[in-house]
């Protein structure tokens, strides 16, 4: 499509994900429109649909009409998880690019169904994984490929929460094994291993176990407590390429952590650090790395390794494919390693590939 016209997106699922980052994220690019949107949630469609100042025709209760709008050029689906493969699918088989919240299905066969579905629309599709965006792990990507660090040795990778803890919350989508696949490894999860792919490489192998904390949860709508299937905590340990080590430690169930993720790669000639409730700081140390300043010490990210994951969706709908854009093949490696986590924990070894 010509870039001077606007790029008109649907948006499937109008939640707390879905109003917090996309909408805004869209909001923000030039020349793009959100024409419409979709929600099985009634007063949620008119809430949001009033604020965008839709008209009644562009909101859907079924994401098959939106999906077939004339006025959508694109689909984004921010819907729970077991949502994103029957939608995605759908949009590419009507010849529509389609951006995917992650993780994106609930299973790795599911994954490989949607992978199938876009080599044979030909059709951008990209995945969520909104860490990859930041600058201070644009920055740490372009320092591990000049060969900054040396020979990589480990990564030591964190994602801490409180959101499980909080007082009186209730059951949800995300809580339910049917509809979620996973808890934190695939909620949270999900983005350490894209970044550690990123920048470190493949996995190889993973020995884990995840739990739950809390394990019931007053239902929403009905009296009663409806039982919690889905992880509040995981942890494992990876062998990766290159004879890399990795230690990953998810939770929603750390108090005082209301989003934070922690980020170390050790290498023989030194150390990357990054805290990313600061983007735009990165950390250095080591005397080879950095000789006038050896302790580990941050230093600002420049400017041009700033990126937004919105625009860079829309661009691709354009026909110009950025760098570092999250596709659906990253999506299905990425679920190959949280259905291996999945399989270690249950089975209490090492599962390898």
């Amino acid at each position: 499509m010509s870039t001077e016209q606007n790029t008109r997106i649907g948006i499937v699922g109008v939640g707390g994900i879905g109003t917090n980052v996309h909408i805004p994220g869209l909001q923000a690019v030039e020349r793009c429109k959100i024409t419409a949107i979709c929600d099985s949630n009634k007063e949620r469609l008119q809430i949001v649909g009033d604020q965008l100042q839709l008209p009644q025709s562009r909101r859907f209760c079924d994401y098959h009409d939106l999906i077939a709008c004339a006025d959508v050029d694109a689909v984004e689906v921010c819907t729970p998880n077991d949502q994103h493969a029957p939608i995605a699918i759908a949009t590419l088989a009507a010849g529509k690019p389609v951006n995917i919240e992650k993780p994106v299905a609930l299973n790795l066969a599911q994954a490989n169904e949607m992978l199938q579905a876009q080599k044979a629309a030909g059709l951008p599709a990209m995945v969520c994984f909104s860490y990859r965006f930041m600058p201070a792990v644009r920055y740490a990507y372009e320092l591990l490929r000049q060969g900054a660090l040396g020979q990589l040795l480990s990564v030591n990778v964190a994602y801490l929460k409180d959101s499980g803890l909080i007082p009186g919350r209730k059951m949800e989508w995300r809580f339910q094994k049917e509809h979620a696949g996973t808890g934190v490894l695939g909620d949270l999860g999900a983005h350490l291993v894209d970044m550690t792919r990123l920048l470190i490489g493949e996995f190889q192998a993973v020995c884990g176990a995840a739990g739950v904390v809390v394990k019931q949860r007053p239902w929403p709508d009905r009296e009663g407590m409806g039982t919690v299937d889905t992880d509040d905590y995981c942890m494992f340990m990876a062998k990766l390429q290159g004879d890399v080590n990795g230690l990953f430690t998810i939770t929603r169930c750390a108090p005082g952590h209301s989003n934070t993720i922690l980020f170390d790669v050790y290498g023989t000639r030194g150390t990357l650090s990054f805290n990313l409730n600061q983007p735009e700081k990165l950390g250095m140390g080591g005397k080879e790395l950095c000789p006038d300043e050896p302790k580990l010490h941050f230093v600002d990210v420049p400017a041009r390794y700033h990126a937004a994951q919105e625009q860079t969706f829309v661009n691709a709908v354009r026909g110009e494919l950025g760098s570092l854009l999250p596709t659906l093949e990253d999506g299905v490696r990425c679920q190959q390693v949280l259905d291996a986590v999945l399989q270690s924990s249950a089975e209490n070894r090492w599962v390898q590939w």
